[in-house]
């Protein structure tokens, strides 16, 4: 079998380098002066040279195309081989030619350019050269005596000259190394060589006892060569066809994890709209350091997926705890830390080829071993879950939170930066402390801005209420603080002249007003706001104190700020972010200083109608017995509050009655005089 190199090896001058071009025109000009220096010989007559020719024409027809290459096989090279035997240099060159041109245009889809067809000739007689000097030159014979012998190492320099010269060309044109494109094309056809320099040598044998015409006898010969390969290629190719079917099958498969990621990843924005962007980041960042840290392909691909799906646990963690506008309570917390728990598991029945639930698993372990689930320290958490856990950290400060604005990037990356070798892998934060910049520049340019929107802020109009019906009855079950654990006199005697007092005015408003300053000796607070619920927000209707011009009059949407997420959850808040009730990307007012605050919800049968809402210019200054006190005249307001919104009038009292007087007077007197464990038994006041 011979080998030849077809149209797309040789591709056209302007899609060449200029190195490939350089050498196809070195292969050229070397052929030309290897045949100037070959004396031109011609030994076989018209007659016998047709018959030859026509015998090289016949077999060059016989050619196969290897599937996935640039290459064809043909049957010519017996023919030729056994012409370099027995005929002159001047017909080997012209039958050689002669097979090159039948291969270039017999059944060829595309005709072979000029240069092209050039270097094929140049190809073909630099082979052929290099075949008679093996099997005719001096020396060889010198040192080979046997003709046979002879004749299969002028195969293999035919091979040789052959395959390497073409391997240098497509090399040159597709950036590989010449030995790394010789080994997978050209190599496993070598036999073939040998294979067809031993049938020369048989009917060189046989001629020399019949004749000529015994020549003849190649072309079956060939043809039986060509049918076999014919046959070997047919099941060659339905194993790539195989093959091809399982890689597609398994590109399907791959888009199936792809699109499983993406739907889950949706899920999680659905839960936690702050985290769509912050997924996008995670996984940039996390995948650049990947690299830089040499992970392997594998590693890579379980980074990348993990990066998304890292959060996909809190779809099993209440919405009031992940939206909460202020610092998680214990139990808060412990039910936030299962997020990493059920994520691997919700991971692993994916079944994903590559490793990710024990990343997602990881992802808040500490490289000190103080973080969770496990206690994971050091080198014991894998290289994944450590780079997520940096950047995750960095992108989480660098960005909008329900419960503080962003940091600007470089004051995150102190803060990642202060925790190498306590949080940290030190190895990730010095990789990440040179590349964040670029890094952020890169997420924000290639964030993609047509994925699927889903529809959370929808109204369903359709729907007349659940089979069961609704729900009555105020708090969410299980949400309700006791009240007045310690059993103080002083404690009790205030709130029972509070809870005494409201209704006592022309409206709730007027009510919170009058009870203000015995509700700040029992609260210390600087601010106080009360607001209503309308539709989906709650607007302020009265504020007083430290901030009460900034918030009077606000609209708040629900969910949003710590009232809005109290009316959204029906859920006290303790230590919530004062800032917060403009909005995450709100304006805050140059003059608002208040830092903390308590809100309650006040509730009627049919949900939250209105929230009440302390402040204070300290941070964390509430405690759990000022919640508990402050709950105690939550349904007295929330009552008279649901009276009022439903038109009920209430009996006109002057502004500054005689029955006025004495409760503030008494009021203030218990404030200042009354004080101490009495041992009186706590009390639990209902309306």
């Amino acid at each position: 079998m011979r080998q030849n190199a077809n149209s797309a090896v040789v591709n056209k001058m302007s899609e060449m380098s200029h190195a490939a071009t350089c050498y196809v025109f070195a292969v050229i000009a070397l052929a030309f002066l290897v045949i100037g220096l070959d004396p031109f010989t011609w030994h076989s007559g018209v007659l016998s040279f047709l018959g030859l020719l026509a015998l090289c024409s016949a077999t060059s027809v016989l050619k196969v195309g290897l599937p996935g290459m640039s290459i064809h096989l043909s049957a010519s090279f017996l023919v030729l081989i056994w012409a370099i035997v027995r005929l002159g240099s001047g017909e080997v060159y012209v039958l050689g030619w002669a097979s090159i041109l039948v291969q270039s245009h017999w059944k060829c889809k595309r005709k072979p350019a000029l240069v092209q067809l050039v270097f094929n000739l140049a190809v073909v007689s630099l082979s052929i050269s290099s075949a008679r000097l093996v099997l005719q030159g001096e020396l060889t014979k010198q040192f080979v005596p046997q003709e046979l012998y002879r004749l299969v190492l002028a195969s293999a320099a035919y091979f040789a000259v052959n395959s390497f010269t073409l391997c240098g060309v497509i090399a040159l044109t597709k950036n590989l190394s010449v030995w790394s494109v010789w080994r997978e094309s050209y190599l496993w056809s070598f036999p073939h060589y040998l294979l067809s320099a031993s049938v020369v040598g048989a009917v060189e044998m046989i001629r020399k006892y019949i004749g000529f015409e015994v020549a003849f006898l190649i072309l079956p010969v060939a043809y039986f060569l060509y049918h076999t390969y014919q046959m070997h290629l047919a099941a060659l190719n339905r194993v790539v066809e195989r093959a091809e079917q399982e890689k597609r099958h398994a590109a399907e498969a791959n888009e199936l994890h792809l699109r499983t990621i993406r739907a889950l990843a949706l899920a999680i924005e659905a839960k936690d709209q702050t985290t769509g962007d912050h997924l996008h980041r995670v996984q940039t960042y996390a995948l650049a350091l990947g690299k830089e840290l040499n992970l392997s392909v594998e590693e890579l691909e379980g980074l990348g997926a993990a990066a998304i799906l890292h959060d996909v646990g809190k779809l099993a963690v209440p919405e009031y705890i992940i939206s909460k506008p202020g610092k998680l309570t214990p139990e808060e917390f412990a039910k936030m830390k299962t997020h990493t728990v059920v994520g691997s598991e919700i991971v692993e029945s994916v079944h994903f080829p590559f490793s990710v639930a024990p990343l997602v698993r990881a992802h808040h372990e500490k490289w000190n071993g103080t973080g969770y689930p496990d206690g994971l320290k050091g080198e014991e958490i894998p290289i994944g879950a450590r780079i997520l856990s940096a950047v995750d950290c960095l992108d989480a400060l660098a960005s909008d939170r329900q419960y503080r604005k962003a940091m600007p990037l470089e004051k995150a990356m102190s803060i990642v930066i202060d925790e190498s070798g306590k949080s940290f892998d030190p190895q990730v934060v010095d990789a990440l402390k040179l590349r964040y910049k670029e890094l952020e520049a890169q997420a924000r340019t290639t964030l993609r801005t047509g994925d699927v929107k889903l529809s959370i802020d929808m109204v369903v109009h359709c729907g007349f209420g659940p089979d069961a019906g609704y729900a009555v009855g105020s708090m969410i079950e299980g949400r309700k603080i006791g009240l007045l654990a310690d059993g103080v006199a002083k404690e009790v005697t205030l709130l029972d002249c509070i809870y005494s007092s409201i209704g006592k005015f022309e409206s709730v408003e007027d009510d919170v007003l009058a009870i203000e300053k015995q509700l700040r000796s029992l609260i210390p607070y600087d601010g106080l706001a009360l607001y209503r619920k309308k539709n989906e927000t709650v607007e302020c209707s009265m504020a007083s104190g430290e901030g009460s011009s900034s918030l009077l009059g606000i609209t708040i949407p629900l969910g949003v700020g710590a009232s809005g997420w109290v009316a959204a959850n029906r859920t006290p808040l303790l230590n919530g972010v004062a800032a917060t009730e403009f909005g995450v990307t709100g304006n805050i007012p140059v003059d608002f200083k208040l830092s903390s605050s308590l809100a309650i919800p006040l509730e009627s049968e049919y949900g939250t109608i209105g929230v009440l809402t302390l402040y204070s210019l300290t941070r964390e200054s509430f405690e759990s017995c000022h919640l508990r006190m402050l709950l105690a005249i939550s349904s007295k307001l929330a009552h008279q509050l649901h009276l009022e919104m439903n038109g009920v009038k209430r009996e006109r009292i002057p502004a500054v009655s005689r029955e006025e007087q004495s409760l503030s007077l008494q009021l203030e007197r218990l404030s200042d005089a009354v004080g101490g464990n009495l041992n009186t038994p706590s009390r639990v006041v209902q309306p």
